[in-house]
């Protein structure tokens, strides 16, 4: 019998598909433009992908919020009031204060629920690194596993899920402050095509400068077939922003190169976007662990 319930964030750019599969839910975080706020729906409800990177083609800028209150004590205790203990998989805390609000939250009503537990789970990661971290999750929970001992194999491995990214310019990530370079990287910021990985701390790291947007997708590439491990067995998961036929490229480069057992296109959820900006591709699976760090 099911334990505990997975619920994610709108970081986590986890589909429909999956998230019904699996039984993961997700807080929705919120973003604006023009005064206009949006909740940050993974189902694109409210804004399509073309018109959102289309908006930020043409200058506008979207900023993010954290979950509301309402949001996330809702939430919580559907689940708490239904017997089952709650895992929030979160998206790092080097990117973003959710986890730790959601603990602040927590402290106002968790009291009620004497037998219940909730966890906030540093993922370390965004994207669908996080997205995976919750789905392995759930998987756990469907097998009929505490919270405790789901949380012991997740730790295990968690330096295994990883993000690799390139994206059009670093000013995005410049103005967002997400991003940890040396001076190097932008003090050329029109020339430089940065490789960027969610690091082991869990910041983005712009840890490699490539020139010109063919040379990063091809280094991509490469580093994609190098740290993937065991292919045949996992699913590897392509986000673009507005960048379709780039992710298609990269798709049939690397289903040529090593075979994964399936390749998943998706959007850049509206979150993520906002940060790293139009013409992003970002890479997430599970492979070799992750030592690499800003030693800056």
């Amino acid at each position: 019998m099911k334990k505990f319930q997975v619920i994610t964030d709108s970081t986590s750019d986890l589909e429909l598909s999956f998230r019904e599969k699996f039984d993961i839910d997700y807080y929705k975080m919120t973003f604006n433009i023009d005064d206009t706020e949006y909740e940050a729906d993974l189902d694109w409800g409210k804004i399509s992908p073309d018109e959102y990177y289309k908006l930020m083609r043409n200058g506008k800028r979207s900023t993010t919020s954290l979950i509301k209150q309402e949001e996330f004590e809702t939430k919580t205790k559907k689940y708490l009031d239904q017997g089952l203990d709650v895992l929030y998989i979160a998206c790092s805390s080097k990117l973003s204060g959710s986890k730790d609000f959601a603990e602040k939250l927590l402290k106002e009503f968790v009291n009620e629920y004497e037998n219940r537990k909730v966890v906030c789970f540093d993922s370390l990661r965004s994207n669908y690194a996080e997205g995976l971290i919750a789905i392995d999750a759930a998987k756990l929970a469907n097998e009929g596993k505490t919270i405790d001992e789901a949380l012991e194999i997740l730790k295990k491995d968690l330096l295994k899920y990883q993000v690799q990214a390139i994206v059009g310019s670093l000013e995005w990530l410049k103005k967002a402050g997400r991003v940890k370079a040396s001076k190097a990287f932008f003090g050329t910021l029109l020339q430089v095509k940065p490789v960027i990985c969610s690091d082991a701390h869990g910041n983005n790291y712009a840890y490699e400068s490539v020139i010109g947007r063919k040379k990063s997708i091809a280094r991509l590439i490469d580093i994609i077939v190098e740290r993937f491990e065991n292919p045949k067995d996992n699913i590897l998961f392509i986000e673009h922003a507005d960048s379709l036929e780039d992710a298609k490229y990269i798709a049939n480069e690397i289903e040529n190169r090593c075979h994964p057992l399936e390749i998943n296109i998706s959007n850049v959820g509206p979150i993520i976007g906002a940060t790293v900006g139009p013409d992003t591709i970002t890479i997430s699976f599970k492979g070799k662990e992750v030592t690499i760090f800003n030693p800056e």
